[in-house]
């Protein structure tokens, strides 16, 4: 994997939470319009036991079942993003400490090469040097990763 993949991997997992919220979001107000049973009549009139094929009844079945599938879809990327996040942050937390500082600084953080380079104890030009290292070392983390060589969301990203 290129430094320039892992570079587009970490600015995309700073906000898998936002992608998750927001996701939620649009679930809750799939769900809430969603009710496979249908109307239930409480008035007590005996009615029809058969349901006509007019247009309205049509397109209220293709809406439901067009719900239903974005529900799917939603609950399905859900559940990726959140374990996309787990193992990301599990080959970030692996690296050892100035890599490790310096990846969660410089891409997690958005802090300045001045305050990275104080924090671990080197030149601006050193800290840049060991960058490189420790994005080729993560590089090959998430590339062994199958969880993350092969999503479709991360397959997305570089598209």
């Amino acid at each position: 994997m290129t430094n320039s993949e892992v570079e587009a991997i970490l600015r995309f997992y700073k906000w898998i939470d936002l992608d998750i919220k927001i996701a939620n979001e649009w679930l809750k107000q799939y769900e809430a319009g969603y009710n496979p049973l249908g109307a239930v009549l409480y008035d007590g009139m005996p009615h029809g036991k058969k349901l006509g094929n007019s247009t309205a009844v049509l397109a209220m079945k293709l809406a439901e079942a067009d719900t239903k599938e974005n529900i799917e879809i939603l609950e399905k990327r859900i559940k990726q993003l959140k374990n996309l996040r787990t193992q990301i942050f599990k080959e970030i937390s692996s690296l050892i400490m100035p890599y490790k500082v310096i990846i969660y600084n410089l891409y997690l953080r958005g802090q300045k090469w001045d305050y990275v380079a104080k924090m671990i104890g080197y030149s601006v030009r050193q800290a840049k040097n060991i960058r490189c290292k420790a994005l080729n070392i993560l590089g090959e983390k998430l590339e062994n990763n199958q969880n993350i060589a092969q999503s479709d969301i991360i397959k997305e990203i570089f598209k």
